[in-house]
């Protein structure tokens, strides 16, 4: 289960707890294979109805990836004002999500995103990068042949091995070679975020 899922049913947990009717929804969790017979026979012998709930809640998020997905499903009918409040603190998460990525996306004008990398930025780049770069190479569309014959040609010099695909990338991807898709695969490899736009934002 997602981590922000995680966080709905830990906001909800005792709103979803003290309204929901266990025995409505795990007979199609079963059916959907989230629940085990196990489970789901251990939940029906508890007998106060807040406390079967929570187990459930307590137990969904080691039920794997479809788990969330499945338990806003069985609410549909049902309980469709609880269904609404999953739906919308879904949608709030995701709102969040995507202020934090805006909020460490690396502040450079569009122009610039959109152009080819010069290079001399890509060699300035290629100074600063460690073991990642080979992250950041099959981020970007090459692939392992690519970086071994890199290696070859320059062995010994990590620099150099890593301009060397940056330069094969920009040639075999050509307009598409672009800063935008360059630090897009450098945040995912972690890369600090003050040195792209120090890079990137400087008068080359």
């Amino acid at each position: 289960m997602e981590e922000k899922h995680r966080r709905i049913l830990r906001s909800l947990r005792l709103e979803l707890a003290e309204q929901l009717r266990v025995e409505l929804v795990v007979q199609f969790l079963f059916q959907e294979r989230v629940l085990s017979q196990s489970f789901l026979e251990e939940i029906q012998a508890e007998p106060v109805s807040i406390r079967r709930g929570l187990m459930l809640l307590d137990h969904l998020p080691s039920r794997g990836p479809r788990a969330f997905a499945a338990f806003a499903l069985s609410l549909r009918e049902e309980f469709p004002w609880l269904h609404r409040r999953l739906e919308e603190e879904e949608r709030a998460e995701e709102e969040r999500e995507a202020g934090e990525e805006d909020e460490s996306r690396p502040p450079i004008s569009d122009h610039i995103l959109n152009s080819v990398p010069t290079d001399k930025q890509l060699n300035q780049l290629s100074s600063h990068l460690g073991p990642e770069w080979e992250r950041v190479m099959v981020d970007l569309g090459l692939k392992e042949p690519d970086l071994y014959r890199c290696k070859m040609n320059h062995l010994h010099n990590l620099q150099a091995q890593i301009l060397a695909a940056f330069i094969l990338w920009k040639k075999r991807f050509g307009k598409r070679a672009t800063v935008q898709h360059l630090t897009n695969s450098l945040i995912l490899a972690d890369t600090d975020p003050g040195l792209i736009v120090k890079i990137f934002q400087d008068d080359h």
